[in-house]
């Protein structure tokens, strides 16, 4: 019987087998280094993905006691805490006053480098080291369990370049898309205060923004037509609308869905529920489905000929109407965590609006930066499931 160990995707020109190795074989672990008088600082939190996102200077007198772990080009940075989470850096700055936090297991191969970067990476190897860790809020590896992991090595180590390079620009391009949306959604955010502050107007728009309450420009919303059979939606404060079997794996409407209310597209709702991204609950318009069946505990509405749903909807993305919605909160959350808001209060805060034509035109300029934001996203959404496959083919 042939027991070759080989992947399953290889790069044309290579036949020989793997090798099974321990990781203390293909690495040093933790070498010892004389610290510098002054460093930059990397902690748990300056790692996010791959991608080193900040640093701090520290002198050796006063840094933290777990500042140890001094970078050579190639080392590579493995978290020890929450390894689920994959925040590991390969270090390939030509710089010699790094230093590390102890919460990260300092690597020095004796392998390509990136090769050995893209296999700790592979979900395999993850699960490998969950397996090994204790704790169960902050899962943790220690070194000496980290290092009797087993991983497969080709013998040939220009095979190991070709798949470290690989994987390299994978997450070059991710990085790269992922700094396209960081910097897009700073100048959405940076819009919406200026437009919304009314400190930045479009050519031709001088008429004074008029303070009306919300319900002088919506109709409610309520009830359905009996056809259970359309899609049942959900708003997350992240990512707006969303198929309730997509976000939570099924249907979880149940016998309540005979009582959610039919929505059509470019109608409104408020989710008055209490969460990080939105303490006062969040607004969108359905714009992806033409009907859909979305909970009663939402309030529901539409716009009238005096406002554009989309404005509307931008006017909550701004967090300006949260200091009158603050106000209305008798009691707090209650157990389901919607916010103690009737629809007659909601109705009655005040927003300030431009004439229609001029909410168009704003509302429009959004819609234009949230598709460049959306492009960005499913670019990365793209390279990391081509990578991920590429991951589990291209390793054993």
């Amino acid at each position: 019987m042939n027991t070759k160990r080989a992947p399953k995707v290889r790069f044309k020109g290579f036949t020989d087998a793997w090798e099974l190795r321990k990781l203390n074989e293909v690495a040093e672990f933790n070498p010892k280094s004389a610290l510098p008088d002054t460093f930059e600082y990397v902690d748990l939190e300056s790692v996010v993905g791959t991608d080193l996102i900040s640093h701090r200077t520290e002198s050796k007198a006063t840094a933290p006691s777990r500042a140890q772990r001094l970078a050579q080009r190639g080392d590579v940075f493995y978290q020890t805490v929450r390894p689920y989470q994959k925040n590991n850096y390969l270090f390939d700055l030509p710089c010699n006053d790094y230093v590390f936090s102890t919460g990260y297991a300092q690597m020095r191969p004796n392998i390509d480098s990136r090769f050995l970067f893209s296999r700790i990476q592979e979900e395999r190897f993850v699960k490998a080291v969950l397996d090994r860790c204790t704790g169960t809020s902050y899962p943790a590896i220690n070194a000496n369990d980290l290092y009797e992991i087993e991983i497969v090595v080709p013998t040939n180590k220009d095979e190991q370049v070709k798949i470290g390079s690989l994987f390299r620009n994978f997450d070059h391009l991710i990085t790269l898309h992922q700094r396209k949306l960081d910097k897009t959604k700073k100048l959405k955010k940076a819009f919406l205060n200026l437009i919304f502050g009314q400190k930045l107007r479009f050519y031709g728009f001088n008429d004074s923004w008029e303070l009306r309450k919300l319900g002088e420009v919506v109709t409610r919303v309520q009830g359905n037509d009996g056809r259970m059979n359309l899609p049942t939606l959900t708003i997350s404060a992240s990512n707006g609308w969303l198929d309730q079997r997509d976000r939570f794996s099924s249907n979880i409407a149940g016998n309540e869905q005979k009582n959610y209310t039919l929505l059509k597209k470019g109608e409104l709702s408020y989710n008055h529920g209490n969460s990080k991204l939105a303490k006062y609950g969040t607004v969108f318009v359905l714009r992806n489905s033409q009907e859909a069946l979305v909970p009663r505990v939402y309030h529901s509405f539409k716009t009238t000929l005096l406002a554009d749903a989309d404005f509307i909807e931008y006017i909550f993305s701004t967090k300006n109407p949260d200091r009158e919605l603050a106000k209305l909160i008798s009691s707090g959350a209650r157990m389901d965590g919607l916010l103690n808001i009737s629809y007659d209060d909601f109705i009655g805060i005040k927003i300030s609006l431009p004439q229609k034509v001029e909410q168009q035109k704003i509302a429009l300029f959004f819609r234009s930066i949230d598709n460049l934001i959306t492009l960005h996203q499913e670019k990365i959404n793209q390279l990391t499931k081509l990578k991920t496959t590429f991951l589990k083919n291209m390793f054993i």
